[in-house]
């Protein structure tokens, strides 16, 4: 469907734009890069599940080429991916690369198609599903190199990150809302009586840092007691993280001579940062209140 086609029905209207403020992409670099930590843990988890005898990565040459090579690989067939999914309801893509406000670099796909709001959210999250799906499909079919897919994969899905912002915003609305995508922005048509739903990542700051103060809070509050109750219960070793990786938040062990803990103060804070992103997504899935009608005065 073309913007004129819409503009040719009188109960169809544009009532919102989502656009890639300097403070949105601020907002999205940084969940981005805390979401690094998040989706690598994920796949590292996956990696050691399907094989514990994987090798680990090694800093040569050859395998940082490699590695750069599947990344960005990987980056094109995420914006392909895209391309396809707006094939499938009859658009164009067109496809390209900008630097938003300077600060983030990105791919883009887009399109002079109009679609509906679930066909949209299945445009923006099939390159997340799809390379993570086939990804874990290779890591089983091919055990011995599991640990070659974790840095393309975490990429992939720490890349999608705005993708996974706009589902949740625009989840929101009714199904029957219009969605006009360009390169910096996402143009919202519906009813007169649809009601606006508050995108600002506003909101999101202050839930994030509450989300993060409440997990920071939670390991210094529980690390004490933890240590102790695994000291009375004769436990040899606790690792909470994955253990000897980078992962590794902290790690209990106790011997003969009693007993001694490891904590990384930087994967503290990223724990923490994590449990910031997810809390605050989780809040903005949620409707703001109060929201209004465009016919309501603003």
């Amino acid at each position: 469907m073309k913007k004129s086609e819409i503009l040719e029905h009188k109960d169809c209207k544009e009532i919102n734009k989502i656009e890639l403020s300097r403070e949105l992409t601020v907002i999205l670099t940084g969940m981005g890069i805390l979401s690094l930590f998040l989706f690598g843990c994920f796949f590292k988890l996956v990696s050691t599940s399907i094989s514990q005898n994987a090798g680990d990565f090694e800093g040569t040459p050859v395998a940082i080429l490699i590695t750069i090579s599947t990344v960005v690989f990987t980056m094109l067939f995420h914006e392909f991916i895209h391309g396809i999914a707006i094939s499938m309801y009859g658009g164009k893509p067109r496809y390209g690369a900008g630097v938003a406000h300077y600060i983030l670099p990105y791919l883009y796909t887009t399109t002079g198609t109009i679609f509906r709001r679930n066909q949209f959210i299945i445009i923006l999250i099939a390159p997340l599903i799809l390379i993570s799906v086939l990804g874990v499909i290779s890591m089983i079919a091919f055990p011995a190199i599991a640990h070659w897919f974790i840095i393309p994969l975490t990429m992939n899905a720490a890349g999608a990150i705005g993708d996974l912002w706009m589902t949740v915003s625009i989840v929101r609305y009714p199904k029957h809302i219009l969605l006009a995508d360009d390169h910096s922005g996402l143009t919202i048509y519906g009813k007169s009586t649809d009601k606006v739903v508050n995108t600002s990542p506003k909101g999101f700051i202050s839930d994030f840092f509450i989300g993060f103060l409440i997990g920071i809070s939670s390991l210094i509050v529980l690390l004490a007691p933890l240590t102790i109750i695994l000291h009375a219960l004769n436990v040899d070793s606790f690792v909470f993280g994955i253990g000897n990786s980078y992962f590794t938040v902290f790690e209990y062990s106790s011997g003969e001579g009693g007993f001694g803990i490891s904590i990384n103060p930087l994967q503290m804070l990223l724990f923490s940062g994590v449990m910031g992103l997810i809390y605050g997504l989780a809040r903005s899935g949620k409707s703001a209140k109060p929201e209004k009608s465009i016919d309501q005065p603003v």
